[in-house]
């Protein structure tokens, strides 16, 4: 008897979990390089998922497979290995006098089968595909969503916006982003998914306290008072009027409102962070290291970060030695070529006087800085990046040498 109690109280703890645990998607992307349409259409849907979705979006950066017909064909098996519960695999292909959008929606409660379906769209109706899509995602994975439908004119301004933005990509040329983006803000300034993208290039700089202020009045007056953003943006305003200014009350503002956004958009990592980056304006370590690890807790595959929180523990590493260690360990296992975090736990395992793991990382270091030769040599030539890493080398060979 008491067993069975232990069985059904087990099984009532799982499912109070799976009911309350947030969901997480995964947008995998088609290459959109020459196709602006098809960037369009993956800002879009990611905008608006990430504005009204109950649903947490997984980063797909460190996802090398660009092909539909590829990703279509595993996207069971890559959904499951990314540890997503919902995916999405979208393209674009010229049809008649306009486009053919074709979508595939993957649910692992449904994993026998998936929804696929085909829209015909001109260009500049795009936006109505967009608002098919969104409703199919929200139906097919039985996520809660305040869908706010995309009208035509908040749509027809971005296409030249979009088609500069990809051109851009394309020649890896950033040198026009202040001219684009003061030309679209002097005409389009209240357009909701051109503000999302011009606050984060005005946050880079924190120095435009006037655009930063009316772009987050307009993200306000848009979403309104209890959307996740809104608050995050009021976040954003006041940790620049700190930066600025230096008062006190607006770092603490920051903060207030970067919590209400984490607390409606839970498991957001870059939330987290934002609160820890504040946190460090104060000086409260303690605090941004809590949230330096909810952000890698939350999501552990972003590199800048777990840096950042590794620059912080470095502090003390007395205290945080270990967790030093493991997050070295965990940039490494995202990028082996990493030759900053190899040589930092090269440096640290040598100081520890542990030469079997110094030697290991120091040998992993020296084949990463050669790598790296290799890709400027051939793939993007640098002459200062170059001497650098000749003399790195120089430097990890006599290391090596030293332990024989």
């Amino acid at each position: 008897m008491i067993n069975i109690i232990k069985k059904v109280f087990v099984l009532l703890i799982v499912l109070y979990i799976s009911a309350f645990s947030q969901k997480r998607i995964i947008i995998f992307e088609a290459d959109y390089s020459k196709n602006y349409m098809l960037y369009a259409l993956n800002d879009l849907i990611r905008k608006n998922i990430f504005l009204y979705f109950d649903i947490d979006i997984i980063p797909n950066n460190f996802i090398k497979e660009n092909n539909y017909k590829i990703i279509k064909s595993k996207i069971k098996e890559l959904t499951i290995n990314n540890n997503a519960d919902i995916s999405v695999l979208y393209d674009i292909n010229p049809y008649k006098n306009g486009f053919a959008v074709n979508y595939v929606i993957f649910n692992k409660e449904k994993p026998r089968e998936w929804l696929e379906r085909n829209i015909y769209s001109k260009e500049d109706n795009l936006f109505e595909a967009v608002n098919k899509i969104l409703e199919d995602i929200s139906y097919y994975s039985s996520i809660s969503a305040n869908i706010k439908n995309i009208k035509e004119d908040e749509y027809v301004p971005l296409i030249g916006y979009y088609s500069q933005k990809v051109n851009n990509i394309i020649n890896d040329d950033g040198s026009d982003e202040d001219k684009l983006y003061d030309v679209f803000f002097n005409f389009y300034k209240e357009n909701i998914y051109f503000n999302m993208d011009y606050l984060e290039y005005l946050m880079i700089k924190c120095d435009n306290i006037k655009n930063i202020n009316l772009t987050a009045d307009n993200i306000y007056k848009y979403l309104g008072k209890n959307n996740h953003y809104s608050l995050y943006s009021l976040g954003c305003l006041y940790y620049a009027e700190y930066k600025v200014n230096a008062e006190a009350e607006d770092i603490d503002l920051s903060i207030k409102n970067y919590n209400k956004a984490a607390e409606i958009k839970k498991n957001n990592h870059i939330y987290y962070y934002k609160i820890a980056d504040a946190y460090i304006l104060k000086n409260d370590y303690e605090n941004a290291s809590k949230y330096y690890g909810m952000s890698i807790n939350a999501y552990d595959k972003d590199i800048k970060i777990i840096k950042d929180a590794v620059y912080l523990l470095r502090r003390d590493m007395n205290k945080n030695g270990n967790i030093v260690i493991e997050y070295l360990k965990k940039i490494i296992s995202i990028n082996e070529n990493d030759d900053e975090a190899l040589e930092e736990l090269a440096e640290i395992y040598n100081g520890l006087g542990d030469k079997y793991n110094a030697e290991i990382y120091y040998t992993k270091l020296f084949d990463a800085v050669n790598y790296n030769l290799y890709i400027i040599n051939n793939i993007k030539p640098n002459a200062v990046l170059y001497d650098k890493y000749i003399k790195k080398r120089n430097d990890v060979k006599k290391i090596l040498e030293s332990f024989n």
